[in-house]
C-alpha cells in the first residue's frame, strides 16, 4: 500500500469514535491539546506488553488544539491539513499521536499510531518532521508487525511475528525444540535519526543466539510440507534469517549464503524465492 492507502486505517477512530482526549498542558509554539479526540480500546490481551510500551510513549505527549491549521505533506507530494487526513481516509479507533523530538535534534516530529486490526495484525506509526510552525513533512513508516516505540530511549522494537507468521505454516503452530536452546528471536530494533530509521545492530550475544539457532532447525528432521504447512519449523528459519539479515545492512548476497548454509533441503529453492518475496513485499511498507 502506498501512504494515502496506510493511512486510512488510522484517522477514522479521531473522529467517529469516544475515547481518552491528551490531558497535558504541554506547548510546542501554538501546540497544545488537541481537540480532535482518540479512543483506543484493548483488543488483544496477548499483546499487552506492546500496548502498555506504546501507551507509555504516547502519554502526556502535546497535540493540537486546532488540527485544521497543522498541515502534512504527504509522501506523494500531497498537502493536506490534519483534520482533512483524517476526514479523508478510514483509520480503526485504536490510535494515537502526538508530537516528540524523536532524534533530539531540536526539531518536533509528529507522530501517527494505529493497530489495523483483524486477526494477527499490525501496528503502524507514520513519522512527520516539522518543517515550519504548522507544517510537517512525511519521513518514515512503519506497517506489518508489532511494533513499539520506547518512551525514554526511543527505541524502536519491530517484530516479524506477523510478517512471517504464516510462512509455510498456520500462524500458531511452533517449533519444538527438545534440547532446550533454542531460543524464539522475533525483533530487530530501530532508531529514528537524521529523518531516517536506522537498524540497531544487535550484540555478540544475540547474534550467538541467531546462529545457534539455525543451527538446531538444521539439525532438526526434514518437515514435509502438508496441506501448504509444516509445524513452524520454516517459519523459525525465515524469522531467524531475516533478524541476521537486517542486522547485516540487507546484503542479499551474504544473506543467501548463510541461507544455503542452513538451509540445505530439498526444498531450498521454493523457500529461498518465498523469502525473498515476503521480505521485498515488506520493504515497501516499511522506511528501514
Amino acid at each position: 500500500m502506498h501512504i494515502s492507502r496506510l493511512v486510512l486505517f488510522f484517522i477514522a477512530g479521531f473522529f467517529l469514535m469516544p475515547g481518552c482526549a491528551n490531558n497535558s498542558d504541554k506547548k510546542v509554539g501554538t501546540v497544545n491539546n488537541d481537540s480532535l479526540k482518540n479512543g483506543r480500546e484493548s483488543e488483544d490481551s496477548g499483546s499487552l506488553t506492546y500496548e502498555s510500551c506504546y501507551e507509555n510513549f504516547f502519554k502526556g505527549l502535546p497535540r493540537f488544539s486546532d488540527s485544521s491549521s497543522a498541515y502534512l505533506l504527504l509522501q506523494d507530494g500531497k498537502r493536506k491539513s490534519l483534520t482533512q487526513f483524517f476526514k479523508d481516509e478510514f483509520m480503526s479507533p485504536i490510535s494515537e499521536y502526538g508530537l516528540n523530538d524523536l532524534d533530539a535534534d531540536g526539531v518536533m516530529e509528529l507522530i501517527i499510531f494505529n493497530y489495523t486490526g483483524g486477526p494477527h495484525c499490525c501496528d503502524e506509526y507514520f513519522i512527520f518532521r516539522q518543517k515550519n510552525e504548522r507544517a510537517f513533512e512525511y519521513k518514515a513508516h512503519l506497517m506489518g508487525g508489532q511494533a513499539c516505540i520506547d518512551a525514554v530511549t526511543h527505541t524502536i522494537s519491530y517484530s516479524f511475528s506477523e510478517t512471517l507468521g504464516y510462512f509455510f505454516s498456520c500462524y500458531a503452530c511452533e517449533f519444538s525444540d527438545s534440547s532446550g536452546t533454542f531460543k524464539n528471536i522475533r525483533e530487530i530494533q530501530l532508531k529514528y535519526s537524521g529523518s531516517k530509521l536506522k537498524v540497531i545492530s544487535y550484540d555478540t550475544a544475540s547474534e550467538r543466539q541467531n546462529l545457534a539457532n539455525l543451527a538446531i532447525l538444521q539439525k532438526h528432521e526434514y518437515e514435509k510440507v502438508e496441506g501448504m504447512m509444516d509445524n513452524g519449523w520454516r517459519k523459525e528459519f525465515a524469522i531467524n534469517f531475516a533478524i541476521w539479515h537486517y542486522n547485516h545492512g540487507k546484503n542479499w548476497k551474504k544473506t543467501k549464503k548463510l541461507f544455503d548454509k542452513y538451509y540445505d533441503f530439498q526444498d531450498e529453492a521454493r523457500v529461498w524465492k518465498e523469502f525473498h518475496r515476503t521480505l521485498i513485499e515488506s520493504e515497501k511498507e516499511n522506511s528501514f
